[in-house]
């Protein structure tokens, strides 16, 4: 048998006896006519050699991690240098020397049984010996052997499609299943399928799929990162979820005139927000965001007390309008490369004018709260006497 390296240099030499073992079994068999558990002997062959390969080479196959001390540094240094995140990926040299055994033993075995059917068709028509057990046996054995050839050579190109996932990778600890795909060159479908049989094989000891299945996580830690991430993305889901909910039925409950105004209301201040956004000017951007800032407390009290919207109407129907036409013809006039006299003339105007809206917009502010301040110095005035009759206020104190 060539002595060829399968394994990145491993010696093969002692494969050649259990080669002669096979063939010497095989023949005995094709002689004897006797093939009971030929198949399951030559599957015997496979598992004693790749034990005995593993006892002689075990950093080849799997056992680096048993060494202690200076030789379990000397291994694991050799994989560190070859490989990103050694740790994190298993040592697949046993199953590629049980796949190599098995393309060996099974070209034996389909070769030695397809010529044994061979010879029992040529006795069968020339002599008349032999028969239809030695037929079904030897076409059973052929069948096997080409099993055996077409399992070692699945396992192969899985192995071989675990170093371009690993590849893939690289630094990272998580890869998607779609970059896997295109690195393999394959469908998503089979990738999911390899990943799954490796995660089960252990070559990726801490590996694990996402809950949607669209992502190889190959470390706990980037695991448990992604679990945080999960139930913050749920929670954050959940939280909207019900914010949503509350101003539907908010919405609901709100009579559809009242809501026309709330609307137009959010309609007007969005827009002079965003004047204020286009206008530079810091001392006329002050004003404006004053303006914003009146205008919107004003619709939020609106919206708690919808009966005060019958007051909005001047605001609604001429103020805010004409605030808008003002902020727009500023903006117009901003744009222009010379500002003559006139323009600069035109904006102090309606720089003025907008001091002026703000102190009207300001008093209507104090107008829709005046009930409630109404309530609060009732509030204030009984809460005095109550605690005059207890002894309770400072002067009582220092009567005493």
């Amino acid at each position: 048998m060539d002595k060829k390296s399968y394994d990145n240099g491993p010696d093969f030499s002692f494969v050649e006896q259990k080669v002669r073992e096979v063939q010497t079994t095989i023949e005995n068999a094709v002689k004897t006519s006797n093939y009971q558990e030929l198949n399951q002997s030559i599957t015997r062959m496979v598992n004693s050699t790749l034990k005995q390969y593993q006892k002689e080479h075990p950093e080849k196959a799997g056992y680096h991690k048993s060494y202690t001390g200076a030789q379990a540094q000397k291994v694991r240094g050799t994989v560190e240098n070859t490989e990103m995140h050694p740790e994190l990926y298993g040592n697949t040299g046993g199953e590629k020397v049980k796949d190599i055994l098995l393309i060996v033993f099974g070209g034996i075995l389909s070769g030695s049984m397809a010529i044994g059917l061979l010879t029992v068709q040529i006795l069968q028509a020339v002599m008349g010996h032999g028969g239809v057990s030695s037929t079904v046996v030897t076409l059973i054995g052929t069948l096997a052997g080409v099993g055996m050839i077409g399992s070692g050579c699945t396992g192969l190109g899985r192995l071989k499609r675990f170093h371009k996932y690993k590849k893939a990778l690289g630094y990272k600890t998580y890869c998607s299943f779609e970059d896997l795909a295109r690195t393999a060159g394959r469908s998503i479908k089979s990738v999911k399928k390899d990943i799954h049989y490796m995660i089960a094989k252990n070559w990726f000891p801490e590996g694990r799929t996402d809950m949607k299945e669209t992502c190889l996580i190959t470390s706990n830690e980037t695991y448990r990162q992604y679990e945080e991430t999960q139930k913050a993305l749920e929670q954050r889901s959940a939280e909207e979820a019900q914010k949503r909910m509350r101003e539907s039925e908010k919405q609901s409950r709100i009579n559809p005139q009242v809501q026309e105004v709330l609307d137009k209301g959010e309609a007007y201040i969005k827009k002079i927000h965003a004047s204020n956004d286009a206008i530079p000017g810091e001392e006329i951007s002050a004003k404006i965001a004053k303006m914003e800032q009146i205008v919107e407390q004003i619709f939020q009290r609106a919206e708690e007390h919808p009966e005060i919207i019958p007051d909005l109407k001047k605001m609604m129907d001429y103020y805010l309008p004409m605030t808008v036409k003002l902020l727009d013809a500023y903006e117009d006039m901003d744009r222009q490369s010379i500002q003559g006299e006139t323009i600069r003339a035109s904006k102090k105007e309606i720089e003025d004018t907008l001091d002026t809206l703000n102190e009207a917009f300001a008093k209507l502010l104090d107008s829709v709260f005046q009930d409630t301040a109404w309530d609060v110095s009732s509030d204030i005035s009984v809460l005095h006497t109550m605690l005059a009759q207890e002894g309770l206020t400072e002067n009582d104190f220092e009567k005493k």
